[in-house]
């Protein structure tokens, strides 16, 4: 999947905004990769991107009540079709219909019957959170935590570094660590990457919850309207430019 770097999104945003990107400050970070957070969501659940679609086989199970299911992937976010065949190998794949049950501790897609060679569940995956602060080389991070971290000068700065390619993007922490290198020490951290395709979006909407947040509520939609077009402008390169076209779904009868 190709990537954007969050600082990229935030730079535009910041411009976008008016603001001085050489006195941009811990706060107004905090405000602005809030306003993004919020909006990544938005972006990735408004329609089937190719870029964060999945499937994979999943083994059927029977449980004490004769109920057939298959767990919903850890990964999946909403679950848009299950296949009885491979539907990336064959046009021969029949949709199957499923419910969702919804439990404490899972979730499962409940089937009529069991399908011994398993089915395949093709599903949007979960949106990231961004909620990371700037690194701290001093700071001690703990599984489930979050920072924020330019490869290029090995550190949590806001603004770019003389001589130095700013490339600045949220990492989320995997095990305890001090001083562990977010970039290369991949044992205790995994970046969080963000879709290309989202990029002019989100700096567009940060901009328009920007507005929003100082009063400006016309120009606030305006600025609305403007990022919503570069969605929209992505939902056109896939179906016209590209020719992808979402797959009919013949549903198989029992």
């Amino acid at each position: 999947m190709r990537t954007v770097d969050f600082n990229r999104v935030l730079t535009d945003a910041i411009q976008l905004c008016g603001l001085d990107r050489d006195e941009f400050n811990v706060q107004t970070f905090r405000q602005m990769r809030d306003f993004a957070s919020a909006r990544l969501r938005y972006a990735w659940e408004y329609d089937r991107f190719p870029d964060i679609v999945r499937y994979v086989l999943a083994t059927t199970t029977t449980d004490a009540n004769s109920v057939t299911y298959v767990t919903k992937p850890a990964d999946a976010g909403e679950i848009l079709g299950v296949w009885d065949k491979n539907p990336l190998a064959t046009t021969r794949a029949l949709s199957i219909p499923f419910h969702i049950l919804v439990s404490d501790t899972e979730e499962r897609l409940i089937l009529l019957r069991e399908y011994t060679d398993g089915v395949y569940v093709e599903y949007r995956t979960r949106p990231p959170e961004l909620n990371g602060n700037p690194w701290d080389s001093t700071t001690t991070y703990y599984a489930g935590s979050q920072v924020y971290f330019d490869s290029s000068s090995n550190s949590g700065t806001l603004q770019p570094v003389n001589g130095k390619n700013f490339t600045a993007n949220f990492y989320s922490c995997l095990a305890t660590n001090t001083n562990a290198n977010p970039e290369t020490s991949t044992v205790n951290w995994t970046k969080i990457r963000l879709p290309y395709i989202f990029g002019p979006y989100l700096s567009r909407a940060i901009y328009a919850d920007y507005l929003r947040s100082e009063g400006q509520i016309e120009s606030a939609n305006v600025a609305e309207a403007e990022a919503k077009a570069f969605l929209d402008e992505e939902i056109d390169k896939i179906i016209r430019q590209q020719g992808q076209y979402p797959r009919y779904k013949f549903i198989k009868s029992y």
